[in-house]
């Protein structure tokens, strides 16, 4: 209640809030989602599913947050709303329980997830992919085709904890790199990128074992006990030194950023969660921090796409433009609407495809007019959605992770 307290309902958030852009409705801005949260709590109002239905589009991008002057803390109320969902969601409660059943099962758990990737990066980097896309196949298949859209055009081999990455001969200090699931999985190339960059700096990547899936998504969907029993793992495997963890997607840092919080009522844990907490570092916030930056050269025109949680959770927004500017012959190209949520938000793509789609296409809208060369950002989620944002824009714009980005620089520059 004392969170829901702190919004004055000034308004401020309503312009901020994706979904309220698209809509237009008050009960669609975060403002009108409190309003229902604040109501129930009072007992004025039951929990529908009207309401569950506005609580549900929501994005929880936090862009809310970064412009809310009474520091109303709307990812943690939205969560709370959640678990009441997850407690006895009004409809959909099948659905809710499938959803809640694959997040625990499928994601969390590390080989469960590698077996139902496998299949899913063999389809990738198969002539099979072009043929399907050919045959116009994928127009037909719904959520399926667009979740193929959403595929990078190649996958590497997964980097686990404890392995999948080389060490270099020498280096000054080390860090730990954080995994994480679908990344891991999915995304082992910027992992791999990322120890690379990190290594021409002098620092030793490390993917320590016994780490896990940082709880993100479970928390986002009401399921806040599950994250907390993540959240503790990941401590267990990770919190025994004091070497920076360096993250790099924007959802799994913001998430570990806030494990003191997230552990608070934790006797046990409580201390270590914030010390926790404190180690982890974004990879541009760590590489920004860095005398001289990364340099290279990489002579194309880069659109930067500010992730939801680099930008309006951890506030990081500066340091990642400051590395691309500092590549030799890297021409920034700003759009309208770059901090503005993509539409990928987790599964949000795959549980509300209507509203992650418009606002996937007034992203499409910007990239067909400012044309960029390469689409950067910092999210494997927000690379997912630009992936089928490129080819509705009908350019040819790779997607790329800002790691990726120098360490393409850096090859190119002989370093």
């Amino acid at each position: 209640m004392e969170d829901l307290s702190k919004c004055v309902h000034c308004g401020l958030c309503v312009n901020a809030c994706p979904t309220y852009a698209i809509t237009g409705l008050e009960v669609e801005s975060p403002r009108g989602r409190i309003h229902l949260a604040r109501s129930i709590e009072e007992g004025r109002i039951p929990l529908t599913p009207a309401v569950q239905t506005h609580w549900e589009l929501c994005l929880q991008c936090r862009a809310c947050e970064a412009v809310c002057p009474s520091g109303v803390p709307y990812g943690r109320i939205m969560e709370h709303a959640r678990a009441q969902l997850d407690a006895g969601a009004p409809a959909g409660r099948s659905g809710r329980r499938l959803r809640k059943l694959l997040l625990r099962q499928v994601v969390a758990r590390p080989r469960v997830l590698s077996g139902v990737l496998a299949p899913v990066r063999l389809y990738a980097n198969s002539p099979v992919r072009g043929l399907v896309r050919r045959t116009g196949l994928l127009r037909l298949l719904g959520r399926m085709g667009m979740a193929e859209m959403q595929l990078p055009k190649c996958i590497g081999t997964p980097v686990r904890p404890g392995k999948g990455l080389a060490k270099p001969e020498s280096a000054a200090t080390t860090a730990i790199l954080f995994t994480g699931c679908v990344m891991g999985e999915l995304f082992g190339e910027v992992h791999r990128a990322t120890a690379r960059v990190l290594a021409r700096s002098g620092v030793t990547a490390e993917a320590t074992a016994g780490q896990g899936c940082c709880g993100a998504l479970h928390a986002h969907d009401g399921d806040i006990d599950f994250a907390r029993t993540l959240a503790r793992k990941n401590i267990d495997a990770l919190g025994g030194g004091d070497e920076p963890i360096v993250v790099n997607s924007a959802g799994c840092g913001a998430a570990m950023k806030e494990y003191g919080e997230l552990l608070s009522g934790d006797a046990t844990y409580r201390d270590t969660a914030k010390a926790f907490a404190a180690r982890v570092q974004d990879v541009t916030e760590f590489l920004a921090q860095l005398a001289p930056l990364p340099g290279g050269v990489f002579p194309h025109r880069v659109a930067y796409q500010d992730a939801c949680h680099l930008a309006h959770a951890q506030r990081i927004r500066t340091q990642p433009r400051a590395l691309l500017g500092a590549l030799q012959g890297c021409e920034l190209v700003e759009t309208a609407g770059a901090d503005m949520c993509c539409g990928a938000a987790g599964i949000y793509s795959i549980v509300q495809p209507a509203m992650s789609e418009a606002l996937r296409a007034r992203k499409a809208e910007q990239f067909a007019r400012h044309r960029p060369d390469v689409i950067a950002t910092a999210n494997p989620g927000c690379q997912m959605q630009y992936n089928a944002a490129t080819r509705e824009a009908g350019i040819p714009a790779r997607v790329m992770h800002v790691v990726e980005v120098i360490d393409e620089a850096q090859r190119a520059a002989g370093l």
